[in-house]
C-alpha cells in the first residue's frame, strides 16, 4: 500500500513540473514579425553617404496671409538649389495633402543648379487659418529628407475684424480673367486700408508664368483710403489653359513693421 502511494506522488509530481514547464515559454514567448522596409527607407539605402551633393531651399516656409474661401488656387514657388560638388537627384517631392500639388520642373541638379517647385494649393473646403507641407527626397547624404511649409487664413470673420489690428480689403477678392474671347490680358481689383492709420503696401508675390507684372496706383494709402492693383497677363499665355495663379499683398505701417497680408487669387482660361 506503501509502495502504491508513493508511486501516486511521484507521478503527481511529475504531472505537476511537465505542465509548468510547458506552460512557461507561453508566457515569456514574444512574437517578432519582420518590417518591411518603406520606399523612403529602401531609397536613402541607396544614397551614396560620400556624395558631396547639398541639397539647399532659399525659403523653407511661406504665408498667403488672408485669401477667400472658394475653388481658387494659392500658389508659390519654392526655389531649390545644388550647392554641392556632386549632381543633386531629386528622389521625390509628396505634398502632405490631396488639396496641394507640387509639380517639379527639373529633378537633376548639376553643382549649383537651381530648380523650381510650384505649390499649388486649392482652398475648397476651408474656412480658418491652416498649414500644410510638402516634402522633398533628395540624394544629399546629410539631409535626404526636407520640408517646405505654407500657411493661409480662409476665416473670412478675422479678415476684416480691425479689433484684431490693421486689415486690408480687396474687391474684387478674386481676379477672374474670363475664357475664349473674353478672356483678359489686363485686369484690376481695388485695395481699400480698413484701419484709421497710414499703410505702405507692397506685392511681396505673384506667379510669373502667368502674371507679367502686378503694380499699385499708390503704395501709401491714408486710413479709410482706396488704391488699385493693377494686373498685366503674359502676352504668350496659352489662354486654352486653366489658370493657376495669385498675387499676395503685405501691408506695413509706420514703423516698417508688416501688420497684414493677402492673397487674391486669379482664376479663368480653359476650353
Amino acid at each position: 500500500m506503501r509502495k502504491v502511494m508513493f508511486i501516486l506522488l511521484m507521478v503527481g509530481l511529475v504531472l505537476c513540473f511537465g505542465q509548468k514547464a510547458t506552460s512557461q515559454p507561453k508566457v515569456n514567448q514574444v512574437k517578432t514579425h519582420r518590417v518591411k522596409p518603406t520606399t523612403s527607407t529602401k531609397q536613402t539605402q541607396n544614397i551614396d553617404p560620400d556624395s558631396k551633393a547639398r541639397i539647399e531651399l532659399e525659403e523653407t516656409s511661406f504665408d498667403f496671409g488672408f485669401a477667400p474661401q472658394g475653388n481658387a488656387k494659392l500658389v508659390h514657388t519654392f526655389v531649390v538649389k545644388n550647392s554641392g560638388e556632386d549632381t543633386l537627384k531629386i528622389i521625390r517631392v509628396r505634398p502632405t495633402c490631396g488639396c496641394t500639388a507640387a509639380p517639379l520642373e527639373k529633378k537633376i541638379l548639376a553643382p549649383g543648379e537651381k530648380t523650381n517647385i510650384k505649390v499649388i494649393f486649392r482652398t475648397r473646403g476651408y474656412k480658418r487659418r491652416t498649414t500644410k507641407a510638402v516634402k522633398i527626397q533628395s540624394t544629399d547624404p546629410t539631409n535626404p529628407m526636407v520640408s517646405l511649409r505654407f500657411t493661409a487664413n480662409l476665416d473670412t470673420t478675422q479678415w476684416n475684424d480691425v479689433s484684431k489690428g490693421p486689415r486690408i480689403k480687396t474687391d474684387p477678392k478674386t481676379l477672374d480673367l474670363g475664357k475664349g474671347k473674353s478672356f483678359q490680358l489686363k485686369t484690376k481689383t481695388s485695395i481699400k486700408n480698413l484701419s484709421d492709420q497710414t499703410l505702405e503696401l507692397k506685392v511681396i508675390d505673384f506667379t510669373k508664368d502667368v502674371v507679367k507684372d502686378a503694380k499699385l496706383k499708390k503704395t501709401k494709402i491714408k486710413g479709410n483710403k482706396t488704391t488699385t492693383l493693377e494686373v498685366k497677363i503674359n502676352e504668350d499665355y496659352d489662354k486654352n489653359k486653366p489658370v493657376q495663379a495669385s498675387i499676395t499683398i503685405a501691408a506695413y505701417d509706420k514703423s516698417g513693421s508688416e501688420v497684414t497680408r493677402v492673397t487674391i487669387p486669379l482664376i479663368g482660361g480653359g476650353k
